[in-house]
């Protein structure tokens, strides 16, 4: 390994080990926001909850457009002005806001939201202008490796938000004033980030209209991918609010946001790779180019799969422990979420793996295709199982995208997956699940069961050899 690979891994690695705790103190804020305003509402009270934070999620991405992930490829060209490309989408973005903004309204009006609704959407919606700037602001971190600032500053605004939520519930708030905390926070972290990035890296951002054109030429096909691939992800909360009553996406909600959650969790690994995986294609190294797209995908594949193997059979234990009894609904939809988790983040980062060759239009083609079958397929599963059925959707929509993606993959940048090393992640999965199972069986304690199957799986995974391949992802 040469001097220059050996700084990029030990770079790496630094960067993903503050992030990865980072990412756990954000974990247990995200949960203690969460638990809190999940117990102060009732569950169709949180359905609204649901419902808001659900459109204006979606809207948020109208205002990204992948621009963001584009900004990390032109910022790593040689030769390139990172002034003019982190401020000229961050004036994109800006504008797209607006437009998000009102959609939120619009949406909300759609599905018959009340004037609390509305105001709560109005609130949320100002995270979207925000998030505009300190989103590309960040890209400088994430080009030089050094994540771990980016992380610090998202816990300090994250830790912010959570203080302000449990002092709002405190004080009985009413739900619009909920959304106040992350505004707050995302400022915060705006203003800080602006001044590192300038302190440390030089960076000044400005506009420069020659290259609007351009970006989103470069922006057009990915941004609608990224749209569509969010909406399919979002699509079955939309169907149990059109189709059931609000406590039903209050219970649903209550379900999916702890797989949301370790979802974008799973950033912390994407978010390092993806410059890397980014460089090797454009610098034509197609060796080094197979190898971070392998390794990598075995690593989240290893990371995300401990959750369903715990999950299926701790659900009842762990929904009413973290939401109490009025939530019981919600056990069965997080069993079949915590399966559909795997496959989401391996759909994630496949899709950036073709926006590093340059095949966002792939990507939304796909996706399209998939949106139009999960249209069908949810609203059916809805009518006939609730809940669960919406789950299962999500499931079945997952797995129909890995299989496009995959393909892809292989047939535009000539990589697949080791078919066989992916089979010993299964393998060791399967054992833990045994071993999981066994203890729920014998009346285990749920946290105890939680901490001791991660002693089978590491080594099982161990001894075939996973903790010294994995690393080449990085190098």
């Amino acid at each position: 390994m040469t001097a220059e690979a050996t700084g990029q891994v030990r770079g790496a690695t630094i960067s993903v080990a503050a992030q990865l705790a980072a990412k756990v103190a954000h974990l247990a804020l995200n949960v203690v926001s969460t638990l809190a305003i999940v117990r102060y509402l009732a569950p169709a009270e949180y359905g609204t909850y649901v419902l808001v934070l659900t459109v204006t999620t979606l809207a948020g991405v109208i205002a990204d457009f992948g621009l963001p992930k584009l900004a990390v490829r032109e910022v790593v060209r040689p030769g390139e002005d990172e002034g003019a490309v982190v401020g000229t989408i961050i004036a994109i973005r800006l504008a797209l806001a607006v437009v998000a903004v009102l959609a939120c309204q619009g949406v909300i009006a759609l599905f018959g939201g009340s004037a609390q609704a509305h105001l709560a959407a109005a609130v949320a919606s100002l995270v979207i202008v925000a998030d505009a700037v300190l989103g590309v602001v960040v890209v400088a971190f994430q080009v030089r490796l050094a994540q771990h600032l980016e992380a610090g500053i998202r816990v300090l605004a994250e830790g912010l938000e959570t203080a302000l939520i449990l002092a709002l519930v405190a004080r009985g708030a009413s739900l619009p004033a909920l959304f106040v905390p992350p505004v707050v926070g995302v400022v915060v972290g705006v203003v800080a980030a602006a001044a590192l990035t300038r302190r440390r890296y030089a960076l000044r951002p400005r506009v420069v209209a020659a290259r609007v054109r351009p970006l989103l030429r470069e922006a057009l096909p990915l941004g609608p991918a990224l749209l569509v691939g969010v909406l399919y992800l979002k699509l079955d909360s939309f169907v149990v609010a059109a189709m059931r009553p609000p406590q039903d996406l209050g219970l649903y909600g209550a379900a999916y946001q702890p797989i949301e959650y370790l979802f974008l969790a799973t950033a912390v690994i994407i978010n390092v790779l993806f410059p890397l995986l980014a460089r090797a294609w454009a610098g034509h190294r197609p060796e080094s180019f197979h190898t971070i797209y392998g390794r990598g995908t075995e690593l989240l594949v290893i990371v995300t799969a401990f959750v369903p193997v715990t999950v299926i059979f701790l659900a009842p234990a762990l929904v009413e422990t973290a939401f109490g009894p009025a939530y019981a609904g919600a056990a069965a939809p997080l069993a079949v979420l915590s399966v559909a988790l795997v496959v989401m983040t391996v759909n994630a980062w496949q899709s950036l793996v073709l926006l590093a060759g340059g095949y966002q239009r792939v990507v939304l083609r796909y996706n399209l295709v998939a949106l139009a079958i999960a249209v069908v397929s949810c609203t059916a599963a809805v009518r006939v199982a609730g809940v669960v059925g919406a789950a299962a959707s999500a499931l079945g929509t997952g797995v129909l995208v890995l299989a496009f993606s995959t393909r892809a993959v292989r047939r535009r940048m000539q990589a697949s997956l080791d078919a066989g090393r992916i089979g010993r992640i299964t393998t060791a999965a399967a054992a833990t699940a045994a071993v999981v199972a066994a203890l729920s069986a014998a009346g285990a304690p749920w946290l105890l069961i939680a901490i001791g199957a991660a002693v089978p799986y590491a080594a099982i995974l161990g001894a075939f050899g996973f903790h010294r391949t994995i690393p080449a992802a990085f190098a």
